[in-house]
């Protein structure tokens, strides 16, 4: 099965109060590639992801799969059909071991009766995401498959001189390119100095220096 990349890793810090309700309820654990709910299902709860990652994605009717994101821990997602409720537009699989919270109806109403103001730390956390999301699709449209890879490298580290396990082939799905172009990409990266390509790896050596070229 084909599939591209619309939008790169990231997060968005829930406020701790949002952070403090939300954890007050039991997990459900999840093993590595399972779903947590389908495109087009009904919505009763969205999700707080406690630990793990998790990967959102659409099938198409041509038979593509289509990647949105890729969330880590301490986020929440699944949030747009629950509130609107229309069938969900996407899928959620897990790309590692995870826990995470389904909160319910009954749970939204229970926590804004006894706390009203997280009604309002809700819609600044949704309200960040769409301008997130808005951004990065601008990025899609508008950045060179060279800085295109090099948001993908900065978005999903965290710290400088840590490896990265994935393929030529893994990030040009990732970011819309072929392998051909990622493996060009790369060369020319590893003789600026800013990375070191290894056999199914690339080590991050100057994050600095990939943000500086994705900002001119």
């Amino acid at each position: 099965m084909n599939e591209w990349n619309l939008f790169s890793t990231h997060k968005i810090d829930i406020p701790t109060e949002l952070f403090e309700t939300f954890k007050t309820k039991p997990a459900q654990a999840f093993k590595k590639n399972q779903i947590i709910y389908r495109q087009g299902e009904i919505a009763k709860s969205f999700c707080y992801l406690k630990s793990g990652q998790v990967q959102i994605f659409v099938n198409s009717s041509d038979g593509l799969e289509k990647i949105f994101t890729t969330y880590k821990k301490e986020t929440i997602f699944g949030e747009a059909s629950f509130f609107d409720g229309f069938p969900r537009m996407s899928s959620a699989k897990t790309l590692s071991e995870s826990d995470i919270i389904m909160i319910d109806k009954a749970d939204i109403m229970l926590y804004f009766q006894r706390k009203p103001f997280l009604a309002l730390n809700l819609i600044e956390l949704l309200s960040q995401k769409v301008r997130m999301l808005s951004n990065e699709i601008d990025n899609i449209s508008f950045l060179s498959a060279e800085k295109r890879i090099a948001q993908y490298l900065f978005n999903i580290n965290l710290d400088t001189n840590c490896s990265i396990a994935c393929t030529h082939e893994d990030i040009g799905k990732a970011v819309g390119v072929s392998r051909v172009t990622v493996s060009r990409v790369f060369i020319k990266f590893s003789q600026y100095g800013w990375i070191d390509t290894k056999y199914k790896k690339i080590v991050i050596l100057d994050k600095d220096a990939l943000l500086k070229f994705i900002e001119t």
